[in-house]
C-alpha cells in the first residue's frame, strides 16, 4: 500500500505505541481464559516503565503510519538486553490492515535490528489465549522452547 510508511526509532517513540498497545492489551483480557484480569488490570504507563528505565537494555520502535488517515495502524518494539538476548516484545496491526503482511514486514525488520545488534539469542512470548498466532511466528523461525506454567 502506497499510502503507508515505517517510522522507526527508540525509546522516543514508546508514547506513540499507547493506543495500539492498548487494543492488544484488550485483545489478550478478552481472550485469555485465566489471566484476563492481569490485562484488565494492565496499563500502558505500568508496561513502558520497562522500556524507559532500563538504562542498559537497547530499544527499537518500529511504527506503521497511514499517511492518507494520518494515524498509526501497527507497531513493534525489540529490545536488546546486557546479555544480548534480543526480543520481539510487542508486535501488533490493526484488523483491517492485517491481509498486506504488514506483521511479516514488522517482523523482518525486527529480526534485521536483533542480527546487526549481534544478539545471542531471539525470543518473544506469547499470551495464553493467543495461541493462534503461533504459526505465524513459526513462519520467520520461532518455536516453542519451554512453556511456562503459572499457578492462578
Amino acid at each position: 500500500m502506497d499510502n503507508l510508511e515505517f517510522v522507526t526509532g527508540a525509546k522516543e517513540l514508546i508514547d506513540l505505541v499507547k493506543p495500539l498497545w492498548e487494543k492488544l492489551n484488550k485483545h489478550h483480557e478478552v481472550n485469555s481464559i485465566y489471566f484476563s484480569d492481569k490485562y484488565k488490570n494492565n496499563t500502558f504507563e505500568k508496561r513502558k516503565v520497562k522500556f524507559l528505565s532500563d538504562k542498559t537494555s537497547k530499544v527499537k520502535v518500529d511504527l506503521i503510519r497511514d499517511i492518507e488517515k494520518d494515524i498509526y495502524v501497527g507497531y513493534c518494539v525489540s529490545t536488546v538486553d546486557v546479555d544480548l538476548v534480543g526480543e520481539i516484545d510487542s508486535l501488533f496491526i490493526e484488523k483491517e490492515y492485517r491481509k498486506y503482511g504488514l506483521g511479516d514486514k514488522l517482523m523482518q525488520r525486527a529480526i534485521e535490528w536483533l542480527d546487526d545488534n549481534k544478539v545471542k539469542s531471539k525470543i518473544l512470548g506469547v499470551v495464553e489465549g493467543n495461541e493462534n498466532v503461533l504459526e505465524f511466528y513459526k513462519r520467520h523461525g520461532f518455536y516453542k522452547r519451554t512453556i511456562v506454567l503459572e499457578r492462578i
